[in-house]
């Protein structure tokens, strides 16, 4: 196989596995990157499902299923351990691999110590082929709370066979996993390696074949990226300059404006304000030339070199300056046409003017945000800022009952997060090996308070907005009409069980609004706006 700078960095990260495997009783392996070398991290867990790529002698089996609690987590972990073996039996048996594994059966209780006995039975019987089994857990969803982190507590002291190490992930920057390390110091390690892609994408481009422009370019591309990331604003802009020089003689203006906004953000994490507006504005200059000459992805460089320069002056405290560079962004992505971001340069300029006390100037542009959002679909409407904008809008309208909608939220995560844990003790309690009835009672009473918390949350939320001036309630109806009937303010509370209206174990709390309609028509919307003072009572 080619020898490349991102096979080296995979590489690395096996022997770095080896290296900490080898030791017998570490159980519990928590490797540590940084964030941007994720993505690596998966990579290397990738290849080792392939002959081809494979340099170790284990087999990774990475587990996403989200977790709730212990119990049910426990049950799907060993549900879907089976499904994928069952699934896979044809590429097994193509491999020379002997089939027959029995699976999870009655005598493997739905508890981290059932898991433990079917993990351990997997690898015994497939022996032959691997040295270890190392189950990687990372759910694509947790539950706030620590029950993820008793749940390992618990398959710990189920004492993993020799041949089983459970793998959990964090970063440098979130060691999410340091206190399991501490707890569990004698049967869990770290496993670092140094590797990054900022480095990676540097070898690269320097080991890319031949010595023409655009072969320096890639070169000096790489190293701003690593600049960026670990140098200083003069060091990016010093090493600019080679690539603002060989851009500039090749014609490349679109390369220019790249480049001088990778120069702007260093200045903008440098503190220096003035310095990164001043590269903002000649990367725009350079994305306007690209754009005269035809060059495809000229408008969006011009777009963003706007957004760039507006968040400058915002950060530089000089909202004033922020509105009208947000504005010029919105009218930037119009002409490209991009939906979401010129949404987003008129929430922004809302924003800025609310920060000058410009509150119906705010309500006008945050009003066209929203409008922006009419012809979308919904699924392309969620992925805007729509939300947001319309949040604003309540709160500038109504910002004490904005507040007691914010804690509902507060007070449901509180009430839920207690229930998950309420469960977690109420299953602990049946030790090791519960049998499935008592658990099956635990899950339906959680399930059951869940959706009582949910409901009541719900009326009391739907109590305020029905409180709220006509105004306030025709915002909530257009969220309503645009993202979700049941829409209800931010932050978002979904269903416990996620389950759509038709089948939530009560009606949904939701009351008549008034007809968002006038507040779509721009002809209208200022009659509706100038009418509505806001609104600084809030029922009881």
């Amino acid at each position: 196989m080619h020898d490349t700078p991102m096979l080296r960095a995979i590489q690395r990260l096996g022997e770095a596995w080896l290296n900490a495997s080898a030791d017998p009783t570490r159980r519990l392996l928590v490797w540590r990157v940084p964030a941007n070398a994720s993505r690596l991290l998966a990579a290397f867990f990738e290849t080792q499902r392939h002959d081809e790529g494979r340099d170790t002698p284990d087999y990774f089996l990475r587990l996403d299923t989200a977790f709730e609690t212990g119990f049910a987590y426990s049950r799907e972990v060993k549900q879907s351990l089976l499904e994928r073996y069952l699934g896979s039996q044809d590429e097994l048996r193509a491999q020379g691999v002997a089939l027959g594994w029995r699976g999870p059966h009655d005598a493997h209780p739905d508890s981290a110590h059932g898991v433990v006995q079917v993990l351990d039975s997997f690898a015994t019987h497939h022996q032959r082929h691997l040295r270890l089994l190392a189950v990687v857990i990372d759910p694509e969803r947790c539950v706030p709370g620590d029950g993820l982190a008793r749940w390992i507590d618990a398959a710990l002291a189920a004492a993993p066979g020799e041949c089983l190490r459970l793998v959990l992930l964090d970063t440098d920057e979130d060691p999410r996993w340091q206190p399991l390390l501490e707890r569990h110091a004698h049967v869990a390690a770290r496993i670092e390696a140094p590797v990054d892609l900022f480095a990676i994408a540097r070898d690269t481009a320097a080991q890319s074949a031949g010595t023409g422009p655009e072969v320096l370019y890639r070169q000096l591309l790489a190293d701003l990226m690593l600049l960026l990331e670990r140098g200083s604003p003069q060091q990016v802009a010093a090493r600019a300059e080679r690539a603002l020089g060989l851009a500039h003689r090749h014609g490349w203006q679109d390369q220019q404006a790249v480049v001088q906004m990778m120069v702007a953000g260093a200045w903008l994490k440098g503190g220096d304000h003035g310095q990164a507006i001043n590269a903002y504005r000649q990367a725009r200059s350079a994305a306007q030339t690209a754009r005269s000459q035809g060059h495809a992805a000229a408008p969006e460089l011009v777009m963003q070199s706007w957004f760039g320069e507006a968040g400058c002056w915002l950060a530089a405290n000089n909202p004033g300056q922020a509105t009208q560079g947000y504005l010029q962004a919105a009218t930037a992505a119009a002409s490209i046409p991009h939906p979401m971001f010129q949404l987003e340069g008129q929430r922004m300029a809302g924003y800025c003017l609310l920060q000058q006390g410009k509150r119906e100037e705010a309500r006008t542009q945050l009003l066209e945000a929203i409008r922006i959002a009419t012809p979308l679909s919904p699924q392309d409407r969620h992925a805007t800022t729509l939300p947001q904008a319309l949040w604003d809008l309540l709160q500038l309208q109504d910002p004490r009952r904005c507040e007691r909608l914010q804690d509902t939220a507060r007070t449901y995560l509180e009430q839920t997060t207690a229930l998950h844990g309420q469960a977690e003790d109420a299953a602990a309690r049946l030790g090791t090996q519960p049998a499935r009835p008592p658990l099956d009672v635990i899950q339906a009473q959680l399930h059951s308070a869940l959706e009582q918390t949910f409901h009541r949350v719900q009326r009391e939320r739907e109590r305020l907005i029905q409180g709220g001036d006509e105004f306030f309630r025709r915002i909530v109806a257009v969220g309503r009409d645009f993202l979700d009937p049941g829409w209800n303010g931010l932050p978002a509370i979904q269903h416990p069980l996620d389950h759509d209206i038709p089948v939530w174990s009560e009606p949904p709390a939701m009351q008549p609004l008034p007809d968002p309609a006038p507040l779509l028509d721009p002809q209208h919307a200022p009659t509706v706006a100038s009418a509505a003072a806001p609104n600084g009572v809030v029922a009881a």
